[in-house]
C-alpha cells in the first residue's frame, strides 16, 4: 500500500471513531454542556481573532473589513446563544 491509502484509512476510521463517541456521549449532559462551551470558545475566537485583525490592518472596508465585521457579528451571535442557553439549564 502506498502512503495516500494508508493516510485515507487512518483519517477515516479516526472520523467513525470520533462519529461513533460523540453519537454516545450526546445521550448524556456531558455533551450539552460541552457543546456550550466549545460554542463558547469558538464565539470568543472569532470575536477575538475578527476585532485583531479589524484593528491592525487598514485594509479597504470593502471587502475585507466587512467580511471581518460580519465574523465578529456571527461570533458575538454564537456565544451570546450558547451563554443564554447555559444560563437556562443552570
Amino acid at each position: 500500500m502506498n502512503k495516500k491509502t494508508i493516510t485515507a484509512i487512518i483519517v477515516i476510521s479516526a472520523v467513525a471513531i470520533a462519529g461513533s463517541v460523540i453519537c454516545e456521549l450526546f445521550e448524556t449532559n456531558f455533551a450539552e454542556s460541552t457543546i456550550d462551551w466549545f460554542a463558547f470558545l469558538a464565539g470568543a475566537f472569532l470575536v477575538i481573532e475578527g476585532s485583531y485583525k479589524i484593528f491592525k490592518t487598514r485594509d479597504k472596508f470593502f471587502p475585507d473589513q466587512f467580511l471581518r465585521l460580519v465574523r465578529v457579528s456571527i461570533g458575538m451571535c454564537v456565544f451570546t446563544i450558547h451563554l443564554l442557553q447555559f444560563m437556562r439549564k443552570g
